[in-house]
């Protein structure tokens, strides 16, 4: 029959554009080369199960918060400290660390020492695994 084919129209083919899973960590911002854009700004988990915090040079993060939609609320984010006890989450100057965030929809930080852009910042990213 002429004009019919087995390719279906383009707007028929579905395309992941994010909030699967992720083995290789990926930038808040979506780009993978940018730094947070602000501290005081939210950034949505997008389901995923780990928040890696990467501090450059004297840059460091002296709170990190979550969201859950359910609630409505922000809390501090807190994490085991070795001893039994809980502290607030928080990134030294040069240091990288692990969050689990699982079930959290927002994430935000507070900044201590730093800049937004320079060589002195910090750097959010997410993954799965």
């Amino acid at each position: 029959m002429a004009g019919f084919d087995n390719t279906p129209p383009a707007s028929e083919f579905h395309r992941h554009s994010s909030w699967g899973r992720t083995r290789r960590p990926k930038n808040v911002n979506g780009a993978s080369s940018t730094t947070v854009a602000s501290p005081a700004t939210a950034y949505s988990t997008e389901n995923q199960r780990f928040l890696h915090v990467q501090c450059c040079g004297t840059a460091t993060v002296t709170l990190i918060e979550v969201y859950y939609h359910g609630s409505g609320k922000w809390s501090k984010l807190q994490m085991n400290d070795g001893s039994g006890g809980l502290s607030d989450a928080a990134v030294g100057a040069g240091d990288t660390a692990i969050f689990e965030i699982a079930g959290a929809d927002k994430v935000r930080f507070t900044q201590g020492v730093g800049d937004q852009a320079g060589t002195n910042s910090v750097w959010l990213l997410h993954s799965t695994f």
